[in-house]
Formats: C-alpha cells, structure tokens, sequence
C-alpha cells in the first residue's frame, strides 16, 4: 500500500555545467541549499523536487576563449557566461518517470538568467553578440523552452531552440568537422538525465546521498559560413546530491571526538 504524501526539506549540492558544441565542459557552477521533496509510497520515494532560489542557488560567471580553427575563422574569439543563476523550479513526477519509460516531467520549467557573450574579435569583448538565456518576462529560455534569436540580417544570427527540463536520455545535433578535415557530418550528443538513491536504488532517492541530474537540451542554429557552426548541440546539466545536515555532521563529529576521548581516559587509567 502507498503512504501518505508528506513534504519534507533536505540539504543538497549542486553543479551546473553547460554544453555548447565541441567546447569543452569545463565550466562548473557550483553552489547549494535546502530542497523541499514530496514523497509518498515509502521513504526515499520522489513525487515532487523543489528548488527554490531564495534557498540555495547555483550561480557563477565564466570566460572561455576560443581555440578551433572552425570557430576562430568567424571572428568569435572568446564565450563570457555570465551572472549564469538558477531561479525557483518544481519538478514531478520524479519516481513516477523513473518507473515508466514513456512519462515524462508533467512539472519542469526552471529558468536561467544572465547571459552568453560571443566576444568578436578580441577577448576582452569590446565587440559583443549577446545572447540572454531566457527572456524578460521569463517565458523562454533555457530550461524553460521556446525560442531565443540574436543577430540580424547581413550579421551573425544565432537561434537556440530551448526545452523544458527532464530526467531522460535526450539528444541534439551538431554540425562537426571529421577526422582529418576532409568532411563535414551531423552527430547526435546525448545528454542524460538520471535519478537514483545509494547504490543506484531508485525507490530511495529522496534519502541522502540520493542524486537526481536534471538536463535541458538546446537545439542552437547559426548562419555562420566558416567550418561547421550551422548546427550546434548546446544544453544544460544540473546535478543535485543530497547530503546530511550540517548540524547532524557537526553532531557526529563531536560525539565521535567524545568517544575517543573517553577510550583515551580509560586507557591512561
């Protein structure tokens, strides 16, 4: 028999890291807080994830130069992320998807702000493209789906198609140049979503050192005519792990400290 549905908060920590082309995912936005689960069925059992930003948050800002020829040939010489942040999401049905391989996340919209710089020519950025992760009002962008367009006719135009997050194997395209430079194909980039608790156990993710990887694929497209840039695999990955409370390891610590104390005191007697 299922148990009754009941909230109840945990610690995490997490890293965001970005996809876009053949960059390498080096960047790694760190960050953390207290989630809110709704579970029913059983301990660990995952209906709802709630992340809230005033809460915890994963945020950072990074500079990545440009090193492929491919890329460098279109005057793009550096990407700034930045003031990259997670807002508020709810995620569901957790468990629920897990168990059925045709669900998907009915609950999955968890914007991105800041934004992504195509710094021309020069690193330093004196001459930007910039590209907002979600619009203004907070309808679209990454991780919330929809479509972002920067650029214009007669210079660099950039369309990234975004999606809703999930917990699934999800794939975009990404216009590559083959070994040897001889030919240009279109590959498939998988990215996976997962959720499991201690030694992979999926009926205990809600417990600690339970992991739940969020992903959220972008389809970007360009009008770029140097090397292969007219389709790029772009997306997100977010990795939240559960962990016990502060306090409690604080506790442990300390109670570990006195038992050895004690031992030592016994011995000397």
């Amino acid at each position: 028999m299922a148990g009754a549905a009941s909230a109840s908060p945990i610690n995490w920590e997490g890293t965001s890291t970005p996809l876009l082309g053949d960059f390498p995912r080096t960047i790694k936005i760190r960050g953390g807080g207290v989630a809110t689960l709704n579970s029913s069925g059983g301990l660990g059992h995952v209906a709802t994830l709630r992340l809230k930003a005033s809460r915890g948050n994963l945020a950072g800002s990074f500079l990545q130069l440009v090193t492929d020829p491919d890329t460098v040939s279109n005057s793009i010489a550096a990407l700034q992320w930045n003031g990259l942040a997670a807002s508020t999401g709810t995620f569901a049905p957790i468990s629920g998807a897990l168990q059925n391989t045709s669900l998907q996340l009915t609950s999955a919209r968890m914007g991105l702000s800041g934004s992504v710089r195509l710094c021309l020519v020069t690193t330093d950025c004196a001459i930007p493209l910039t590209t907002p992760l979600q619009t203004v009002n907070g309808n679209v962008g990454v991780g919330l789906g929809g479509l972002l367009t920067v650029g214009g006719t007669g210079a660099i135009r950039i369309s990234l198609q975004a999606a809703p997050w999930t917990i699934k194997t999800v794939t975009v395209s990404d216009h590559q140049t083959t070994t040897g430079k001889m030919n240009q194909a279109t590959v498939t980039v998988k990215l996976a979503g997962f959720a499991h608790g201690p030694a992979s156990i999926t009926s205990t993710t809600g417990t600690v050192d339970g992991v739940v990887q969020l992903v959220s694929p972008s389809q970007v497209s360009t009008n770029l005519t140097a090397g292969s840039n007219k389709l790029i695999a772009g997306g997100q990955t977010v990795l939240i792990h559960f962990i016990p409370e502060p306090g409690l390891l604080l506790l442990l610590g300390s109670g570990v400290a006195g038992l050895a104390a004690v031992g030592r005191s016994r011995h000397r007697g």
